[in-house]
C-alpha cells in the first residue's frame, strides 16, 4: 500500500476520534537476506516510520503533540499492559 494511502488512513483514525488507539511499526521480513528495505540494500530499514512515514504526517498537517501520543505515549501504555490472571 503507497504511503499517501496510510498517511489519508491514519488521517480518518485521527478524525475519528482514534488518536490514543493508533500504534505504528515497521513491517518487512528480515528473514530475505535481499530483501531491499535493508540499510545494506539502500532502503531505509527499521527506521521508515520515522524517517520517512512521520514527516508525511506532519506534512499531512498531524501536530507535534499527536504525534508524541502515537510514537510514545500509546506504545508506552500497549507494552505496560498486564492480562489478568486466570483464576
Amino acid at each position: 500500500m503507497p504511503d499517501a494511502m496510510k498517511v489519508k488512513d491514519v488521517l480518518v483514525l485521527l478524525e475519528a476520534g482514534f488518536e490514543d488507539q493508533i500504534v505504528f511499526s515497521s513491517d518487512f521480513s528480515p528473514t530475505n537476506a535481499l530483501n531491499p528495505m535493508f540499510k545494506s540494500n539502500w532502503g531505509s530499514g527499521y527506521s521508515t516510520v520515522l524517517t520517512q512515514f512521520v514527516p508525511k504526517l506532519r506534512y499531512a498537517g498531524v501536530t507535534d503533540a499527536t504525534l508524541h501520543k502515537i510514537l510514545v505515549d500509546n506504545p508506552r501504555r500497549f507494552l505496560a499492559f498486564e492480562p489478568k490472571k486466570a483464576t
